[in-house]
């Protein structure tokens, strides 16, 4: 007599109580990761998220990865588009804390989506915005500052770096947390970017420069892509920007 496996009774009953199989947050990050330069791509991961959500309920891990997902469907939209996602972002974010407290991804992806929408709207003129900002980065780095490849002290970083010192901006505070980022984040182009925009702002021009050179260093390992070839790029710009004002710090040491 055939016999089904055990496995494989379960596994049917699972598909067909579902009505689909379900869908893992490691699928849903390697889709998520494959898609960040394709709008339809990151709305198919919406959907794979969103499908999820309907098998498991309520979920913290699922949720903050919606948020993600319309942060960078907000940096691929046109402007009116752009502040659906953003608004869209915030909300998930602010529900995978409710579901979660703790939840590092939460407060770091609200903060991030808060100010895109915040520099929209000239959020720099006005403390009563950036406090908030400052409290969610400054909450996500207290639970886990690892996440995003160092995000919460990058977005902290980039904010100090561009809040006027009126209202509270700080080159040398930026300069300390984009430090943090790139060892949390060791192989993430935009600490290193953002690092030296910081260092050159605070005019430590050659430490800029090196900043830049090691990143330079990492993209040459990760072959020619389009997206290392971007990288390159904004390197370059940056140098050529750095370059006169250290010719200028040598000739006046002379």
């Amino acid at each position: 007599m055939f016999r089904v496996p055990l496995f494989s009774l379960i596994l049917l009953f699972t598909l067909s109580a579902k009505g689909m199989p379900t869908v893992s947050v490691e699928d849903i990050d390697r889709q998520y990761e494959s898609a960040q330069n394709s709008a339809t791509d990151l709305l198919h991961t919406e959907s794979m998220i969103l499908n999820a959500l309907k098998q498991s309920g309520a979920s913290e891990p699922l949720t903050w990865r919606l948020a993600r997902t319309y942060f960078s469907l907000g940096d691929q939209s046109s402007e009116e588009a752009r502040k659906k996602y953003y608004h869209r972002c915030i909300e998930r974010a602010d529900q995978a804390i409710e579901l979660n407290n703790q939840s590092a991804w939460g407060f770091f992806l609200r903060g991030i989506c808060r100010g895109k929408l915040g520099e929209m709207q000239g959020i720099w003129s006005s403390l009563s915005i950036i406090k908030p900002l400052k409290q969610d980065f400054k909450k996500a780095i207290k639970l886990d500052p690892s996440v995003s490849a160092g995000g919460p002290h990058r977005a902290l970083g980039k904010l100090y770096l561009e809040v006027p010192g009126l209202l509270g901006g700080s080159v040398d505070k930026s300069v300390d947390h984009l430090r943090q980022a790139v060892i949390l984040g060791p192989t993430y182009a935009d600490n290193y970017l953002f690092l030296a925009d910081a260092l050159f702002e605070q005019e430590n021009y050659q430490a800029a420069k090196i900043t830049l050179g090691n990143l330079l260093t990492i993209v040459q390992k990760s072959g020619d892509t389009p997206k290392a070839q971007q990288i390159r790029k904004k390197i370059q710009t940056r140098i050529e920007k750095i370059d006169p004002w250290i010719e200028a710090q040598n000739a006046h040491a002379h």
